[in-house]
């Protein structure tokens, strides 16, 4: 059963960077890939930046120096994490394929340290490795609808390493499985086709554009290389985020209306989230938006008309 995209509040016949191939993967495959997302520049800025808080937030953590790390709410750490989430080259497919009445749901950097040569004796995503096949979602799952999970959010996963030659820690993806119900072995063992196993063997720079209810592990980290990547999760506003409740004033700080919609805020900045009519009280702006809380769906707007304008000026 393929699930179609849920329909935006948008004119969806006119997407701002989606192409229809890309738009078939995410409904059929639940991923795509997109190379040089990144530029050289903006890698090596963001590794810098990686490889900087990482010792410091591990030891804070008592997280041993060769133990992955997975850095949460890094929008909070630092503006150029921040930033990331409505670069001119992601956020245009984010709205596309989730609408404009969304927010970020997660954000953090791993950082995954070379491994010994025996975790690669078990079975990639087995039940006893290092890192099971699994599907994102809150304890005790997602509600299902005859065992499928509803498209509830998605991913954008940033690679800062090359992880082009294999087993350099890069995650695997089962095509697909977000269409079907998830079927397990009597000893708990995922039942995966292998051919729908697609590992994310990627440059630097590359995005991973995904569906979070696909099945994912990882392969281990036989590099000499730290592997190092960031992902953004963005799902509607009127579902709960998972690694903050409120961001700090200081992340919030000379942010954009539309980057403190992203960040969980009314675009407006308003803080009466309850709403302000005496007639209707309470009642939640997530679940009731106006149009001034929703400066992403302007912005979105003024995006296709400027797209028609040139395509116009273009057939002139």
């Amino acid at each position: 059963m393929t699930q179609p995209l849920p329909p935006n509040d948008v004119d969806v016949e006119r997407p701002l960077a989606l192409t229809p191939e890309q738009r078939r993967q995410f409904d059929e495959d639940g991923f795509f890939l997109v190379e040089d997302l990144l530029s050289a520049e903006e890698v090596a800025e963001l590794l810098e930046k990686v490889d900087e808080l990482y010792p410091r937030l591990s030891r804070e953590r008592d997280v041993g120096a060769d133990e992955p790390f997975q850095m949460r709410n890094i929008v909070a750490s630092d503006r150029r994490f921040r930033d990331l989430i409505d670069h001119p080259r992601i956020l245009p497919l984010v709205v596309d394929v989730m609408g404009c009445n969304i927010q970020l749901r997660t954000s953090h950097a791993d950082v995954r340290p070379p491994q010994p040569q025996a975790v690669a004796q078990h079975a990639l995503g087995a039940p006893d490795s290092f890192f099971p096949w699994h599907s994102d979602g809150p304890n005790w799952g997602w509600p299902l609808v005859d065992g499928v999970v509803p498209f509830m959010e998605m991913k954008v996963g940033l690679y800062l390493t090359d992880l082009s030659e294999g087993n350099c820690g890069e995650v695997c993806v089962v095509r697909g499985s977000h269409r079907h119900a998830q079927r397990r072995e009597s000893d708990g063992r995922h039942v995966i086709d292998a051919s729908d196993i697609v590992p994310v063997t990627v440059r630097p720079g590359t995005a991973l554009i995904w569906r979070t209810a696909l099945l994912h592990a990882l392969r281990p980290n036989l590099s000499t290389v730290p592997r190092r990547c960031l992902y953004y999760g963005y799902h509607p506003r009127w579902i709960r985020p998972s690694d903050y409740d409120r961001q700090t004033p200081q992340t919030l700080e000379g942010c954009s209306p539309i980057q403190r919609q992203l960040l969980g805020e009314l675009g407006t900045g308003k803080t009466n989230y309850s709403g302000d009519d005496p007639e209707v009280h309470p009642i939640s702006l997530y679940w009731r938006p106006t149009d001034e809380d929703i400066p992403l769906r302007q912005w979105a707007q003024e995006q296709r008309e400027t797209c028609s304008e040139r395509h116009v000026k273009g057939l002139e």
